[in-house]
């Protein structure tokens, strides 16, 4: 949202398409988890119906962690075609514009300023995602045969 709080489509836009996605994902890992044995017995032993998130943390933090890290991949582009339509000035429309004037230097530098960004929050992800679920260990190989 703009500094001003009026919202419009084009500040709205690149949250709301991937809005569906992220909701139909959370809610099919919530309903996956809320079947599995642990929760069961959980409501079994007393555990009330009331607040079933509470009841398996564990199992979906790291799915929604990964859903929104490798939605980023997809928002990077976005910007560079919303900022072209919207007309704003970022990087986005100056990679589009060395693309229509054919600046391979500043397409290059483009394309690896977005995958240094990408990789690093891949990296990211990867080490939240080890602190989210303590049986994920990075770099340790499994003792035995």
């Amino acid at each position: 949202m703009p500094g001003g709080g009026r919202a419009s489509f084009c500040h709205v836009y690149p949250g709301a398409c991937n809005g569906s996605k992220y909701t139909r994902q959370v809610r099919a890992t919530v309903l996956e988890e809320l079947n599995k044995e642990y929760v069961q017995g959980a409501r079994h032993g007393g555990a009330g119906k009331q607040n079933p998130l509470f009841q398996c943390p564990e199992g979906i933090h790291a799915d929604i962690v990964t859903l929104l890290a490798l939605s980023i991949g997809s928002l990077l582009g976005g910007t560079a075609i919303v900022e072209s339509i919207f007309m704003w000035d970022g990087v986005g429309k100056m990679a589009v514009d060395a693309i229509t004037m054919r600046d391979y230097p500043v397409i290059q530098a483009y394309v690896i300023w977005m995958a240094v960004i990408y990789v690093l929050v891949n990296l990211v992800t990867d080490i939240i995602y080890c602190c989210l679920d303590p049986r994920i260990r990075m770099g340790q190989e499994e003792a035995g045969g």
